[in-house]
């Protein structure tokens, strides 16, 4: 089914999107830029590390959460991604703990306006014996979204509950997830439905990337 199908069931959302030129020359720019070479103190003095890239091809900034670290640390840790933009974090094995590895995931959220956000996470894993691994993670139900938009403990644990799903959840081939379908207008004031959808793929260099995709409800 197209997104324009389900129009009538798309969230409103208030924020007036790129026009379709703008939007297809940055997705361009984005899709083609080729991952960070890691730092060579990181590559001659650790065993175990990953240079991680993620890629928002959306209107929106994806605004950093909370991680769960089932081993390692960050050496650059994640951070806020502008619109249209990449970002880049980084991890490795602990200090003095040679023959270990790296794995864990982290929480993001994007606010779509004040009556819209979605949440995911991100798992990443590059253990001391076995494959990469990676994975993209979202909340299972309304409950579990009504408590990520807490700002309080009960939604710091749920962020953190987030994240570790993630981190669970990683495999060698990576996956995908979809948000809600929304609707809006973009700059030259054409109707459009759209959704994100966000992938992982595994490696040394994880690339992450959350896409908008869209459906013109407006013929020009």
């Amino acid at each position: 089914m197209s997104l324009a199908a389900s129009a009538a069931e798309a969230q409103p959302i208030a924020l007036v999107l790129a026009s379709a030129a703008s939007f297809g020359s940055s997705f361009s720019q984005i899709t083609s830029r080729e991952p960070k070479e890691p730092k060579k103190e990181l590559k001659d003095a650790k065993d175990r590390w990953l240079v991680c890239t993620v890629n928002n091809i959306t209107d929106f900034p994806i605004l950093s959460m909370t991680s769960y670290m089932g081993s390692g640390r960050y050496d650059d840790p994640p951070h806020r991604v502008d619109p249209f933009e990449t970002m880049t974090f980084t991890c490795c094995e602990r200090d003095g703990k040679p023959m270990t590895g790296v794995s864990g995931g982290h929480s993001f959220h994007i606010n779509l306006d004040g009556n819209n956000q979605f949440f995911f996470a991100l798992g990443f894993e590059n253990p001391f014996v076995g494959t990469f691994m990676v994975s993209v993670a979202g909340p299972d139900n309304d409950d579990e979204i009504a408590k990520l938009k807490k700002d309080d403990n009960e939604g710091n644990e749920a962020q953190s509950k987030l994240a570790e799903k993630a981190y669970s959840n990683v495999n060698g081939s990576g996956n995908m997830i979809k948000s809600p379908i929304y609707k809006a207008k973009d700059a030259d004031g054409r109707e459009v439905v759209f959704q994100f959808e966000i992938s992982a793929s595994a490696g040394k260099s994880p690339i992450y990337t959350i896409t908008e995709v869209r459906d013109y409800l407006t013929v020009v």
